[in-house]
């Protein structure tokens, strides 16, 4: 329960200063303010778990501020101090939604108790409130499907590590499932009640992904108008999965590499050093080993992070799954679009096995979606088929494959050209023909290092 943010309302100077030297002690973030209207305006600007205030304070009194802080942010919890020792004084504050009130005089001891008795009942709430929106959809090995030994090498390594505190770097290409297995390893643990994170690493420049890992306080950088907790902070005792870990910039890896070794985080404009505890799951489609020969990855983040490794094959590699998981995604997209697809034909299966999938599962599933929409009748068939799948080897105006080709990442690298030239260049479109999104055309094309 320690740093949680705690804010002290009292006018009495020494008291002040005394209530808080107490709840900074206990290990909670605790600052204090001697009237109502400056504990509104720290209110609006940093985030607070709770509030303790004198009944009595010049200006706006204890119970008013009860109801802005409410109408503020009702999650906010408030102990009201009073001198006042009447039942209605203290009755009306519940009322209006305090969780508790002190009488004066009071012992420092009893205020400990109270304190400890209210963030108890802060920590239920927020772990009730994660058990929602984590559980709705329970991850288990279930979720990641498939029957080949390489699949079930991945199996096994979840559940040998899953209860354990280290480190784990999950390789594969894009769309091969890493955070399937990320949230596998998570849920599936004894820490599975803690939060559970994620961040893409490549969606975020180098400044805002340190904000957004380590937190930063107000005025760090244009537009930090309040302080804002990390990942690191919020996910302690918990989970951060780090996709495309491989993006990171070489400016925060050492910062990074700090956090990771003990545990010593630091928010973006601050002087405080915080100590929180997390587990790392982290992804990437790039050799990271490779970036470390180029300089671009720091050697001693790789070797931290490089603690258990979990090779995911693409799905060219697994191809006696692909049946299995496209009867998984019908039946989830048949019953999501309201159909009564049962089964998919045998033609349709010889299709998926032959096809490449340079897009890996996520393009299959695709696929497959696509073709619950399109189906007419009770079984995937053919005609529901993007043309990527249909198409007959040499096609008018599509250039044969040439007889050098030996690779099966040459044949993709030849076939999208292809694709590419009949549609005139035409992202959008070609994109459409090959049965993928755009934006995985263009990672593909990247991986592929196409122009």
């Amino acid at each position: 329960m320690k740093g949680y943010k705690i804010l002290i309302v009292e006018d009495d100077q020494k008291m002040n200063q005394g209530l808080l030297h107490v709840i900074s002690k206990e290990g909670y973030d605790a600052q204090a303010v001697d009237s109502g209207e400056k504990a509104l305006e720290k209110i609006k600007n940093t985030q607070f778990d709770l509030v303790i205030s004198d009944f009595k304070l010049p200006g706006i009194n204890g119970m008013e501020l009860l109801k802005a802080t409410k109408r503020h942010d009702v999650n906010i919890l408030f102990i009201i101090i009073t001198a006042y020792g009447t039942v209605d004084t203290a009755v009306s504050a519940m009322k209006k939604g305090a969780e508790d009130y002190i009488l004066k005089p009071f012992d420092m001891e009893e205020l400990r108790v109270v304190v400890k008795k209210t963030m108890e009942k802060r920590e239920l709430f927020l772990s009730n409130l994660r058990l929602q929106h984590q559980l709705q959809k329970k991850y288990t090995f279930e979720n990641i499907i498939g029957t080949s030994e390489a699949m079930m090498t991945v199996f096994k390594i979840i559940n040998n590590i899953k209860d354990s505190k280290a480190t784990v770097l999950i390789n594969g290409e894009t769309g091969t499932g890493k955070e399937l297995v990320a949230r596998a390893i998570h849920f599936n643990s004894d820490k599975a009640s803690k939060p559970y994170l994620p961040v893409n690493c490549a969606a975020l420049n180098e400044n805002l992904l340190a904000s957004e890992l380590f937190g930063h306080v107000k005025g760090a950088f244009t537009g930090a108008v309040s302080d804002k907790r990390g990942l690191f902070e919020a996910a302690n005792g918990g989970t951060i999965f780090l996709d495309e870990i491989g993006d990171i910039g070489t400016g925060l890896q050492q910062t990074f590499l700090r956090a990771l070794e003990n545990g010593e985080i630091q928010p973006v404009g601050s002087f405080e050093r915080k100590k929180v505890w997390v587990r790392i799951l982290a992804a990437t489609n790039k050799n990271l080993e490779a970036m470390v020969e180029q300089g671009s990855f720091r050697k001693d983040l790789y070797y931290r992070l490089n603690v258990v490794i979990i090779d995911l094959p693409p799905l060219r590699k697994r191809k006696g799954d692909i049946g299995i998981l496209a009867h998984h995604f019908l039946k989830q997209y048949s019953a999501q679009n309201n159909k009564n697809i049962k089964r998919i034909s045998q033609e349709v299966l010889r299709l998926l096995e032959n096809y490449d999938w340079p897009g890996n599962i996520r393009e299959l599933e695709n696929i497959i979606e696509r073709a619950t929409l399109f189906e007419v009748s009770n079984e995937i068939t053919k005609n529901s088929l993007p043309p990527v799948l249909t198409m007959p080897p040499l096609v008018s105006g599509i250039e044969p494959f040439s007889k050098d080709i030996k690779s099966l990442e040459q044949l993709s690298k030849k076939h999208i050209i292809n694709v590419l030239d009949m549609t005139g260049n035409n992202k959008t479109q070609a994109s459409k023909l090959l049965g993928i999104d755009r934006s995985t055309l263009w990672r593909i094309m990247n991986r592929l290092k196409m122009n």
